[in-house]
């Protein structure tokens, strides 16, 4: 591929060059504005789900405080999903940092990133209410719960795995498409997103295992907090081999 500088010709796929059209960079930058747009929409819509406390003459201090109260469950679920649609973004953005080209299948696969995205007012504002409604019924708690759950992590998912697909084909399959992603920064956004990827995969298998509830959840939240400590333990050691990696390159420049 040429360098920054040659904005002007670029190297297909099979090493040729091709002239660059005069509106590639303009049409490149509407996927991404495009993009930002649907995110913004995405993450707004997640408070709209939120009701302001019902306020009459009779109302008192108490009565006020505890309708938000209940809004709890909401609350933690929006916070929870304005963190993921937010993580999600920035590693869209990560990547249009770097993608200068695109064609029809790439067009394809970045509105499949968008497609999770705009669901998750829908499955955050589910997972909550299955919490509420499901303490007022407490017979059917395990099963309502579970469903509110398997579906926001499936909207997680799939959100973590489309992005996975839209790096892959850009700074993989077609490397034409994009400029080299500097090793430190390809390091880190793979381990975050295959992390996601595989750490909700297998919290939604183990939803469906035919356990007690108690039992479920204890290994449900044993696979997430180890995949977070085993993230932990992987990064540092893509850190220490960083480090000596540019310790050894400091080396040869001086030799």
């Amino acid at each position: 591929m040429e360098t920054h500088n040659s904005q002007e010709i670029r190297l297909d796929k099979d090493g040729n060059k091709v002239e660059k059209h005069p509106k590639q960079d303009f049409q490149v930058e509407r996927l991404a504005f495009f993009s930002d747009a649907v995110f913004a929409i995405a993450i707004t819509l997640l408070v709209v789900e939120f009701k302001i406390p019902r306020i009459t003459g009779d109302t008192t201090y108490n009565d006020a405080l505890q309708q938000l109260w209940d809004l709890k469950y909401l609350f933690a679920a929006t916070l929870f999903s304005f963190l993921f649609i937010a993580s999600y973004w920035i590693n869209h953005h990560l990547l249009f940092k770097y993608i200068h080209n695109y064609n029809n299948k790439l067009t394809y696969i970045n509105m499949l990133v968008l497609l999770p995205i705009i669901f998750f007012p829908f499955t955050t504002a589910f997972f909550a209410e299955s919490l509420n409604s499901s303490l007022m019924e407490n017979g059917k708690f395990q099963n309502i719960f579970l469903l509110g759950f398997r579906l926001f992590m499936i909207n997680n998912f799939f959100a973590a795995l489309t992005c996975y697909i839209l790096y892959w084909y850009a700074m993989v399959k077609h490397k034409e498409l994009s400029f080299t992603m500097p090793t430190k920064e390809k390091m880190k956004f793979r381990t975050n997103i295959l992390f996601v990827v595989f750490t909700f995969f297998i919290a939604i298998i183990l939803s469906f295992l035919n356990l007690s509830f108690i039992n479920n959840m204890f290994i449900i939240d044993f696979v997430l907090w180890g995949g977070i400590i085993i993230l932990v333990i992987i990064k540092r050691k893509q850190k220490k081999r960083l480090a000596e990696e540019e310790k050894l390159k400091c080396i040869e420049k001086r030799e």
